[in-house]
């Protein structure tokens, strides 16, 4: 039975700091490549899985095999990917029936499950570097773990931000409100590393910057909806909390807020859907038939919320029988939104019609 020793280096340091692309088959180049990063940065613990890896080779003997796979400095999807698609070439080549792992901590782990969906995992080996007890080798870890950009980016940043804002804090007489900023911050913080919200919150950033260089609509009418509805929520929760008499329970409570900015939110959802149909119209010469059925769907969404919302309101709060409340103006209120529906149903489905007409004749 053929055993695959391998050693994984997600983030592509040996990559980065020698130039050797992966992945490296066989003792002999796995030594040279081990040596090649030992001599770029003698201080990488990649150098000792490598090695680590290549020692469990050679107490296997017999039919194995030993090969390094790196990802990429973008760690997450992208050297996962990466580390899948390498993964496959070495099995395809190699066809081994077991393997054991060599890494050398818990981010190399992440691509467990990736390698046990394809391969018998028969041993993980966790490879810890030894150091030195003396107050001068501590001292020596902490100046290196402070120096590393990834750990910087885990560990010394939610510190940061913890010490910086108390102390503004205290600055300006408020460690109330700091301390309940650093939980918030902090909060946020384990919700983006535990939900990997990174990439999202990058990839909106480069589109955001993408959006103020081309000046396109749908980013500046974005943000007016966001606006328009942080608006709505905040002018809904103080005119809720001074009003009399207060509302009861959170069902009140819900009903109240929500007839307070259905509209509002109606408004803000057609500008965001207009920012992008001028984009889309301007930038690729081309229609989107679907927006053209949104503002009826949408008033007619907000006649039956509403009238819905007022009916829970005089029942709820108010405490009106419900057979008072089928009245002229609610009865109205619901058929208008229906018809508003169906007659922005058929324009959908002429203008649709229309299109495809025009397409045909241009082909």
């Amino acid at each position: 039975m053929k055993t695959l020793v391998l050693c994984i280096d997600r983030d592509d340091d040996l990559g980065e700091k020698t130039g050797i692309d992966s992945p490296v088959i066989g003792r002999e180049e796995n030594i040279r490549a081990a040596e090649k990063l030992a001599l770029a940065d003698p201080e990488d613990s990649d150098v000792n899985c490598m090695f680590s890896a290549i020692s469990t080779y050679d107490k296997l003997g017999g039919d194995a095999e030993i090969v390094t796979i790196c990802g990429s400095r973008e760690v997450g999807p992208v050297s996962d990917k990466i580390i899948a698609e390498k993964l496959d070439e070495v099995i395809e080549k190699i066809k081994p029936e077991g393997a054991i792992i060599v890494t050398d901590g818990e981010e190399d782990e992440y691509i467990l499950p990736i390698i046990e969906s394809r391969l018998k995992v028969d041993a993980i080996k966790r490879v810890v570097v030894k150091q030195s007890k003396t107050l001068e080798g501590t001292y020596y870890l902490i100046s290196r773990f402070m120096e590393d950009e990834k750990m910087q980016r885990k560990f010394m940043l939610p510190i940061a931000l913890v010490l910086f804002l108390w102390g503004l804090s205290s600055m300006l007489g408020s460690p109330a409100w700091g301390f309940a900023t650093i939980l918030i911050v902090l909060g946020a913080y384990l919700l983006a590393k535990v939900f990997h919200l990174q990439g999202f919150a990058r990839n909106f950033w480069k589109e955001v910057y993408a959006g103020l260089r081309s000046g396109k609509i749908s980013l500046f009418a974005n943000l007016l909806a966001i606006f328009i509805m942080a608006s709505a929520i905040a002018s809904a929760y103080n005119m809720l909390s001074t009003t009399e008499p207060a509302p009861h329970g959170m069902f009140e409570y819900t009903i109240l807020f929500m007839d307070e900015i259905v509209w509002w939110f109606i408004l803000s959802v057609m500008i965001s859907a207009g920012g992008r149909f001028t984009d889309v119209y301007f930038r690729e010469k081309k229609v989107l038939w679907g927006y053209i059925i949104l503002p009826f769907s949408l008033i007619a969404f907000g006649l039956i919320l509403s009238a819905s919302l007022d009916m829970l309101i005089k029942i709820s709060i108010n405490a009106e029988p419900i057979q008072s409340l089928l009245t002229m103006p609610f009865l109205t209120t619901i058929i208008e939104g229906v018809l508003i529906a169906f007659i922005g149903t058929v324009l959908y489905h002429i203008a649709e019609d229309m299109y495809g007409k025009e397409e045909m004749q241009k082909s």
